[in-house]
Parts: structure tokens; sequence; C-alpha cells
């Protein structure tokens, strides 16, 4: 099977649909199939893969990271995309357009994953160009009931969807990581070198915007430093608030704790989840949380607060602790974590179980029957047109 991946963020950018991608990726080539990605270029980054087409793009001024690529098409690309036999986008937006037009143009399934929670994105477009949330709902609506399949990577997100009103075949399917890259000898001594070697580590991976809610987990880790000074805040990442986050670390009198590494490269932050003593999470807009399952796969348990993807994977009392959005109750679940190394081991342990159950393999095996379903109703549809 020839497969397209269409999307407006790609390497070298690093985000949770950049890392889904790269995995599909490499799933799906083991499995012995065929990807091609289309993507936005980006300033000083050289393409070297032939299964990589880049659009020109430019930066968009409203949001640190994203481009806007131009799909100009050429001969070679209308050839890549006349031997699909899927088009899977990862986003609505102008390469999202294309694999929308492939599918119409050429009679290819189109499968769209919903990634991102475009409602609590609008902050970023200018207030005479920003959306109303309804009209998010109505695009997003139009968009995914011109598809054949919506994979929705949460429950939470499969019932956002409906109610926007999408008929279209929604698939629930939580993407999971690759258990090897979790199980190789630890080359990055991150305690050392962070200059922490005996702290215990309370770590947060992504993007440092305020949708991830990062200002109430520094309030909330201001409440644990005062029991355990000892304690550590390591925020992995970087992003466009990052700024007015380390500036509110500072406000709180918290900024000695609290570490910024910035990016990563992948193999140094999956060393690190493996060297933290637990993993903070406070995002109410995630349509998984990819990052969770990481740091589950690294034996980490985790605290959430429990609103959308985290309610899929984080299992009260088993794996972690979801809370609601109150800066004494995550304090509370944190301190208690750290107080009780049977308890913190045992639900570690557990966490790493779960992940491994649902490691990059299964999750694309279930993939690929999306698209064959999508391919067969494709088929259906046009025997009975004949």
């Amino acid at each position: 099977m020839r497969v397209g991946m269409f999307t407006d963020t790609y390497v070298p950018e690093s985000n949770g649909v950049v890392t889904v991608i790269q995995l599909i990726e490499r799933e799906l080539a083991r499995a012995g199939h065929e990807v091609i990605v289309f993507a936005p270029s980006y300033p000083g980054y050289r393409e070297t893969r032939g299964e990589v087409h880049r659009f020109p793009s430019f930066r968009m001024i409203w949001y640190e990271g994203m481009r806007i690529a131009l799909p100009v098409t050429s001969p070679r690309v209308f050839r890549l995309i006349a031997g699909l036999d899927i088009a899977h986008s990862h986003d609505p937006f102008s390469v999202g357009q294309v694999a929308f037009w492939a599918s119409y143009r050429y009679r290819i399934p189109h499968v769209h994953t919903y990634h991102t929670l475009y409602t609590e994105y609008r902050r970023y477009v200018p207030h005479p160009f920003r959306p109303s949330r309804r009209a998010v709902e109505q695009i997003s609506r139009l968009f995914c009931n011109r598809c054949a399949a919506v994979v929705a990577p949460s429950k939470q997100m499969e019932q956002e969807l409906r109610s926007y009103g999408v008929k279209a075949p929604i698939y629930p399917i939580s993407y999971g990581v690759d258990e090897g890259d979790f199980d190789s000898p630890i080359a990055w001594d991150a305690r050392q070198e962070l200059g922490l070697p005996s702290e215990e580590l309370l770590l947060f991976a992504g993007r440092l915007c305020l949708e991830k809610n990062v200002l109430f987990l520094l309030r909330a880790f201001q409440r644990i430093v005062q029991e355990r000074p000892t304690a550590r805040l390591v925020l992995a990442g970087d992003g466009p608030q990052r700024r007015q986050i380390e500036a509110y670390a500072a406000e709180l009198s918290i900024a000695a704790e609290t570490v910024f590494t910035g990016l990563l490269p992948r193999e140094r932050l999956i060393d690190l989840y493996r060297q933290a003593t637990l993993f903070v999470f406070a995002s109410k807009t995630e349509t998984q949380g990819l990052v969770l399952v990481e740091a589950m796969m690294a034996g980490l348990p985790v605290v959430a607060v429990g609103a959308m993807g985290p309610l899929d994977i984080v299992i009260p009392g088993e794996t972690g602790m979801l809370v609601d959005e109150h800066e004494d109750q995550f304090a509370t679940a944190c301190l208690t974590l750290l107080s009780d190394e049977v308890q913190r081991k045992r639900l570690g342990e557990a966490a790493r179980h779960w992940a491994s159950a649902r490691s990059a393999r299964a999750s694309t095996a279930r993939l690929l029957q999306v698209y064959e379903e999508a391919r067969a109703r494709r088929s259906a549809r046009r025997a009975r047109a004949r």
C-alpha cells in the first residue's frame, strides 16, 4: 500500500504531531508499506529523503514555529499523488487541503487524524480575524464529513467531534510509542549535566505555551517545594510563552528550583524520562497527550489534570493520579507519591505495562484496518455507482 502523509508540521519542528507521523512512517515501512510525506519547507533545512516532498512555505506570524505552506504543484507531485492508495492528513490547513483535493481528483480514500483541539488555539489569531468557537466547530465538521474516516486520538475527542455534528466514521486510536526506544542503555546523564544528582525531579515535557497550562503547574509546584525543598521542576521543551513562564517562576520565587532544558533531541528526552521521579501534566486541551505515553513507557507514574486525552491514558490509582484543576489537589497528589516510594514504583511498573501493551506497532496495525475499511467503502460505492 502507498500512503501519503499530508501535514503542515514536520521535521525539523518538534511536537507531538511530528512524533506520531514519524512513528507511523516507521511502523508502516516495517510492515512493507510505502510512505510519502508532503510537508512545508523550513529555512535552513535541506531535505535529503526522496520520500518527502516539501512545499514552499512562509512563517506564521501569529504562532512561533508554525509554517504556512504554498502547495505549488508540479508534474512530479501529480505523479506521486496519483499513485497513492490512501491520503492521510494530519491537519485541515494548506497541506491538509491538498489531501482533500487528491481524494476528490484521484478518488483516493482520505483519512484524517484530528490531533488538535483547535477551538482552544483561536487566541493566537488577532481579534479582527479570530473565528468564533462555533465557526471553528463548523469548519471542522465540514472538513471531517468529507473524509472517508476520521481518527480521534481519544474517546473524549471522538465525543467532541460528534458534538460538532461529524457524521463520518470516527475511530478512537491512541497512538503508542516504540518500546525499543526505551530499552537501550541510558547514554545521557541528565541529572549530572543539569546539576541535580540527588534531587527529586518532577518532569514536564511539551511545548511551552498557554494551552499546556504550565502557569498552573508552577503554582502547584510552589506548594510542593515548600514541603520538599529538594524537589525540582524540569520543563523540557520550548515555545512562544517561555519568557513569560520563566518570569512567572521568578515571581513565585521558585526560579532556582525550576529548570528549563529547551528543546531536546528525542534520544535525550527519553533518557530524561528514565531519570525523573514523576511526570506532571496540567494541560486540558490534549486530544491525547503523547508525552504521557512516553513517560509511562519509561516507567514514570503520572500526575495529571483529569481532562480530555489524559482521561483515556491515566488509570487513577493504577498508573498514576488524576486530579481536578486545583493547585492544592495537584500538589497533594505529587507529595503523596514523592513520600511513598513503594506506591510510586508500583504505579510506574503498571504504567510501563500499560504503555507496552499499546505500542506504536499495535496502534499502526489498527490504523491499517482503518485504511482497509476506508478502501472497502470506496470500492463498494463505486460498484453501486456502476
